[in-house]
Order: C-alpha cells, then structure tokens, then sequence
C-alpha cells in the first residue's frame, strides 16, 4: 500500500484540478486558511487521471464568509467526481415538504411555470401537480440525459448547461427553486444573478442551503463536505442573495435536517450591485470555530474507538468513499496498523473492480 502511494507521486503529472478564486459573497482577496487536508484522494485509484487534490477551506477576513480555495475546475470537477455523480439526489419526504411548502404559498397555481435548478434526473419536477409548466437545468449531462427518458412528456424541458449561462429555452419562470444546489458552485453570485436576468419582475426564487448554524455532528465528514465550494451561514446567504439583486421575502430554518429556505423576489431590474452593501458578522466566526471545536471532539471519540480495535494481520473495510479517505486523513488507523493487509467491500458498482490507495475494491457479496 505505502510503495503504491510513492509510486503514484512520482508518475502523476498534477493537471489543473483546481483554480483559485477571490470570495464567493464579497470578491475580496482578503482571506486565511483554517483547515487544509493535503493528497484527499477522490474515491478510487487511476494512473490516468491525477484524483488527489489539496483541501484548503478559507475564511474571508472582510464578510467571514467559508469557502473552498482553491475551488475544483470544471476538469477537476469531472475528474475528481466521477464515481460519486456529479449531481445529488434527495429524499422522498423532503420533496414532499417542498412542494407543500410552495404550494401553501401559491407557488404552484394553474399555468405557472416553475424551473428547477440542479434539477438532477427530474424526480422533484416529476412530483409537481400536471397543472404546472415544469423546466430542469443541471450541469450533469448524463443526469439529464436520464431526465429525457423518465419523463418524455416533458423531455424538451430539460436543459443540460453550467448555472451561470445556460440557454433556457423556455418561458419566463414564474417560481424558480434550488434546492441544496447553490453550495456546490463556485460562483454563486453569478449564479443568481443569471436566474435574475431570465426572470418576471415579481418571480418568486426559493432557495435552500445546509447552514453553519446547525452543522454540528458526530460524522468526521462534518458540515464541511468535500462536495460544496461556499460553506453558507444565514447571514452569507442573504448577503449573495441581495448582492446578486434578489430582495429576501421569508425566512425558515428547516427543524429535522440541515437546511436553511429563502424565498425572494427581484429588485428593480436596474439595481446596481454596487447599491449594496454587505453585512459584516462577527457572530459567523465564533459560529465557525465553535463547529470546529465540536468536530475536533467528534474525531477524539472516534481515536478512542480506533484505539480499542485489536491489532489483527487483515481487516476488510465497508465503503470506499470519502469516509474512508478521512479515516485515512484524519486518524491513526491505517498508520498504526500499515503492516497489516486490507480488504474493501462497496455496494456502488463505480468502485468496484477499482482500488482506494492501493487496496482493492470488491463486491459485497464477496464475504
């Protein structure tokens, strides 16, 4: 395992995984790095593709905004992700709470148009009354190639393209939602400022996010997720929103899971960003470092439970995904124990027959 690790150093010519990039919110170059995990190794092994990147998550010193920096090109994004998806699907309650939540609020009437973005293969949209006009954009060409073929009703109402400047072909929306979408892009400004320029002047914008306020957890993974480019709090989120020119209607953070909903609706189309101002929180900081202290325990706890696992010739390990890599990162499993052999077992057909740092990846069914 460790000669495999050398001999990946030495032949992977490191490709432009990433790219640097000032804050998301306020676009000051003024930031530090508060966490780095060096060589995170994405999923499996390839001497074809370099699939270890450098995570440094940095905190702006003018509006305390978190955020990746530098944040995945779109190569690395390809790269790095493939056999994670490069979009995300949720649960069948959450979506059910959406579509009531937009519907209590008249957001779902007879003839409206509602486009979804990060839309995945059509499961939210496919779940909205047929009474409504549905539109999906995602930047997974295969997700909506997939979203075609479920749904071939509205097959011509998927649309494949980045955020920032996707051709829509469709009519003016008049709700636009994303949902657990506006972390995983690199330039969220931009971003809603595109979903202004294609809206109605009273379109409604229903957005969700994980927050900083309620990412505490027991998991090593923590609110810090390696998928997500822009760590929100409340108050960044509502910073990006009235900087790109959305005016924030209603407020809820979501009680069950980790999820914070704005609705909004445009500015006067002649708003000019520089109109704005943006809101300096101390509060975020001492929100962040305080999640930091809460996942410091969480990684003790886990040492501890490391520390009580007999020192045996083999081990098989369940899962070869990024829960492993932090194992790896960020305890002394695997160092402690490196004259030991290993074994990887995995339910996801991407991993299989792969490798994670030299070690195979196999098929449950293998025990």
């Amino acid at each position: 395992m460790w000669n495999y690790i050398n001999h990946r150093k030495n032949i992977i010519d490191q490709a432009p995984l990433g790219k640097i990039r000032n804050c998301p919110i306020c676009n000051s170059d003024n930031s530090k790095t508060v966490l780095e995990l060096k060589d995170f190794q994405f999923y499996s092994d390839s001497d074809e593709y370099p699939k270890q990147f450098s995570l440094k998550e940095n905190m702006c010193l003018i509006c305390s905004c978190i955020f990746l920096n530098p944040v995945y090109s779109d190569y690395g994004f390809n790269v790095l992700f493939r056999e994670a998806g490069q979009s995300y699907g949720v649960s069948d309650d959450h979506i059910t709470n959406q579509i009531n939540w937009l519907n209590e609020r008249g957001m779902l009437e007879n003839r409206h148009s509602l486009l979804d973005v990060g839309c995945y293969e059509g499961g939210f949209l496919s779940k909205l009354p047929e009474k409504v006009n549905k539109y999906g954009v995602d930047i997974d060409e295969q997700a909506i190639i997939k979203a075609k073929k479920l749904y071939p009703e509205i097959a011509s109402n998927f649309f494949h393209g980045s955020f920032e400047n996707f051709d829509h072909k469709g009519e003016e929306p008049d709700t636009i939602v994303m949902f657990h979408v506006l972390e995983h892009v690199a330039n969220p400004v931009k971003v809603l400022e595109k979903l202004k320029k294609i809206s109605k002047e009273d379109t409604n914008l229903v957005i969700e996010v994980p927050v900083l306020e309620k990412g505490k957890t027991n998991d090593i993974n923590g609110f810090l997720s390696i998928q997500h480019a822009t760590h929100f709090s409340k108050n960044s989120l509502r910073n990006c929103l009235k900087k790109s020119g959305w005016k924030i209607i209603e407020e809820e953070l979501m009680t069950d899971y980790n999820g914070f909903r704005i609705s909004a609706k445009p500015y006067s189309k002649i708003l000019n960003n520089t109109d704005f101002k943006i809101q300096q929180s101390d509060e975020d900081t001492y929100l962040f470092f305080d999640y930091l202290s809460n996942w410091y325990l969480s990684l003790r706890d886990v040492e501890k439970k490391i520390t009580n696992i007999k020192n045996l010739p083999f081990y098989v390990i369940w899962g070869g995904g990024a829960h492993t890599e932090f194992i790896y990162q960020l305890t002394s499993f695997f160092h402690n124990k490196s004259k030991s052999k290993y074994l990887i077992v995995d339910s996801d057909n991407l991993k299989n027959g792969t490798s994670w740092r030299g070690i195979k990846i196999e098929k449950t069914n293998i025990l």
